[in-house]
């Protein structure tokens, strides 16, 4: 009870305001990614823990599901990785608009 741990953090933990310090309740013990059930998935893809050398770029929509609000788009990405983005963070780019074309739609609320 009452135990706490600290932790030396890389200097752009440390600049993101992220608290060294952790109570031992709150602690567990890291398990490594099972890459079989879970493939691609490391610290990468956390936000803002790419390096400046490294820089992801889509390759292209493959797919959608949803409707309205609830609209997603199937990304992939230069890095091999595919994630289910909103439609707000895709919208901006050009492979939606060449998505759109492939469905023979104009806009997203057109999508089937």
């Amino acid at each position: 009870e009452g135990t706490t741990y600290q932790l030396t953090l890389p200097p752009d933990l440390k600049a993101r305001g992220i608290n060294p310090t952790f109570h031992a309740s709150i602690l567990r013990p890291f398990h490594p990614n099972d890459d079989s059930r879970f493939p691609g998935r490391t610290s990468i893809e956390l936000p803002g823990f790419l390096g400046s050398a490294e820089e992801w770029v889509v390759k292209g929509i493959t797919d959608h599901y949803g409707r309205g609000r609830e609209l997603l788009f199937e990304v992939q990405w230069n890095t091999g990785h595919v994630t289910w983005e909103r439609v707000r963070e895709v919208k901006h780019l050009a492979a939606l608009q060449d998505y759109l074309l492939l469905q023979g739609v104009k806009t997203t609320q057109e999508l089937p």
